[in-house]
């Protein structure tokens, strides 16, 4: 559908083709509340279809921001701190962030110009899909996506991959990887288990754990030490590392490094002052932020990605839990 003569289309000619008012346009596209749903609905899908954007100098781009509601570390660690540095990427640019609170029901409501999925179930999955045919979404972290789809993620299997090799070349044999059930995890699982067969070792499955949401830090970290661990990984930005530090000096009396050595995700200006202070894997999650700002405000003007998915590097950070 478009207006006659070629124009850009105008409010007006939205609020004619929806049957309201221009300032009810004007509600729905600056994203206002007191909208009845299904007139919002009916707004946005006919202001994509005749292609109206509104003019820059009547309103700032705006990107929304996804996480996963359920996701603890919504407010610490990982996604609190890549939402930071998106917020800040979105700030330098002079564009405005929306973050909803229930991005399923939110988000379809919506006028934006393009959005960032930090974290996301299969439900928030399948909605994102739904809006991939319309704006664009910059995914990070995702491990599943499609050819098709815009990713920009660390390099979690050279995440695990160094680490194990890091721990080998330190004389380590019986080496443990402790992180939740997730693709990501998965990923550096794997790196970590290719590098240890790569040197010879055996990889025991009682060691290589992705726990499970009704275990406790306690109970793997005690299964893992009781099994022999010479060496652990508790990966990511989460404060899981920090927990099994704190469980192993402090509730199990061991002595890190001397009785086990532990690798962790780095959480700047935490780990560097941990006793001992904690070796970590870092992963460049400003860079990562910055990078996906840029690719989703580059394809909000239809500007063409040839490199639809970016990986960056990660980086080994020594410190002395690992002798």
């Amino acid at each position: 559908m478009s207006t006659k003569n070629n124009k850009r289309p105008t409010i007006y000619d939205l609020a004619k083709l929806a049957d309201v008012s221009p300032g009810t346009v004007s509600r729905v596209l600056n994203n206002k509340d007191k909208v009845n749903p299904k007139t919002r609905a009916k707004v946005l899908e006919l202001a994509h279809e005749i292609g109206l954007k509104p003019r820059a100098t009547a309103r700032s781009k705006e990107v929304a921001v996804i996480t996963e509601p359920h996701f603890t570390d919504r407010f610490r660690g990982y996604t609190s701190v890549l939402t930071s540095h998106v917020a800040f990427a979105l700030s330098e640019q002079n564009v405005g962030m929306l973050l909803p609170s229930d991005p399923v029901k939110q988000l379809p409501g919506y006028f934006i110009d393009g959005v960032v999925a930090i974290t996301y179930e299969p439900e928030i999955q399948t909605m994102l899909k739904e809006i991939e045919k319309k704006i664009p979404v910059v995914y990070l972290d995702n491990f599943e996506a499609t050819a098709k789809q815009y990713v920009v993620r660390s390099d979690h299997y050279q995440s695990g991959y160094k680490t194990a090799k890091f721990f080998i070349e330190r004389g380590m044999k019986k080496l443990a990887f402790l992180s939740g059930d997730t693709i990501p995890a998965k990923v550096r699982m794997k790196g970590y288990t290719d590098a240890i067969q790569e040197a010879g070792l055996p990889v025991d499955s009682k060691l290589q754990i992705l726990m499970k949401h009704d275990e406790s830090i306690y109970m793997v970290v005690n299964r893992v030490v009781k099994n022999g661990a010479d060496a652990l990984f508790v990966p990511g930005t989460s404060m899981q590392a920090i927990e099994a530090l704190h469980v192993l000096g402090n509730v199990m009396n061991l002595d890190v490094p001397n009785d086990i050595c532990l690798i962790g995700g780095e959480n700047t200006g935490i780990s560097a002052f941990q006793h001992p202070p904690m070796t970590t894997m870092g992963e460049p999650l400003e860079d990562m932020a910055k990078a996906a700002v840029d690719m989703v405000l580059a394809l909000s003007e239809q500007q063409t990605i040839k490199e639809r998915t970016l990986t960056l590097p990660v980086d080994l950070i020594e410190r002395d839990s690992v002798r």
